[in-house]
């Protein structure tokens, strides 16, 4: 039906559905494979697999790569981990309202990371980036790269600098100590290098900053400009 169909109410009306379904599956079955069985009655194989419908079906999308750090690795049932896989790929594809899933979503806790990694996912279609970049830091820093690299380009990539930057700067300096964060910091820095002029990198340096630390990607922002 879903393909058949032209109409964008009955697409609309079938994708929230669809969706409702998903996330049934995954308030009723188990995501702990310790656990002997799944609260689901049903064994049964799906029809179709998350990779068939992403590519049968226009509706559904790839996953977006940051999502790789976040899915489960053998950590959920298979009827689980399926059920995650489709709903995370319906959300990443072009056509489901996601506003019209928010209010299903409040069945699913953000304390486990697939349950954050669905409220991040409809957090980013609703184009609410600020408060994503802070709560991926807060909860799992070591995706932000791959989140910005995917999420911050063409229209969003001032949010590299504008937000990106200084709430790593703010975090590291108040966990110096953490590797996950200053390699976020470093790659951070490489691209705002590449996106913006010395003054404008200048400008973008913390009062407090050590200078030698930023001077090397300064240069490179400087050299950059003289080869343009």
């Amino acid at each position: 039906m879903l393909m058949a169909s032209s109409q964008e109410t009955i697409i609309q009306e079938l994708l929230f559905r669809v969706a409702s379904v998903y996330i049934d599956r995954l308030t009723n079955t188990t995501s702990d494979t310790h656990t002997n069985e799944p609260r689901t009655p049903s064994r049964r194989r799906p029809l179709k697999s998350a990779d068939d419908l992403i590519n049968s079906c226009s509706h559904y999308g790839a996953l977006y790569p940051w999502l790789t750090v976040l899915n489960p690795a053998h950590t959920t049932s298979s009827q689980h981990q399926e059920a995650l896989y489709k709903l995370q790929s319906l959300l990443c594809g072009p056509s489901l309202s996601v506003g019209s899933v928010v209010p299903l979503m409040e069945r699913l806790s953000e304390e486990t990371l697939w349950g954050f990694s669905l409220h991040l996912l409809c957090a980013t279609r609703r184009g609410q980036y600020d408060g994503s970049i802070e709560k991926l830091l807060d909860r799992c820093p070591q995706a932000i790269i791959a989140y910005a690299n995917h999420q911050l380009q063409d229209k969003h990539m001032v949010l590299w600098w504008q937000k990106l930057l200084p709430e790593l700067c703010n975090r590291t300096r108040a966990a110096a100590d953490n590797g996950i964060l200053l390699a976020a910091l470093k790659e951070t820095l490489v691209v705002v290098a590449m996106e913006t002029s010395p003054t404008e990198f200048l400008e973008l340096m913390p009062d407090d900053g050590t200078a030698s630390y930023f001077l090397p990607y300064l240069l490179t922002c400087s050299q950059r400009r003289l080869m343009a």
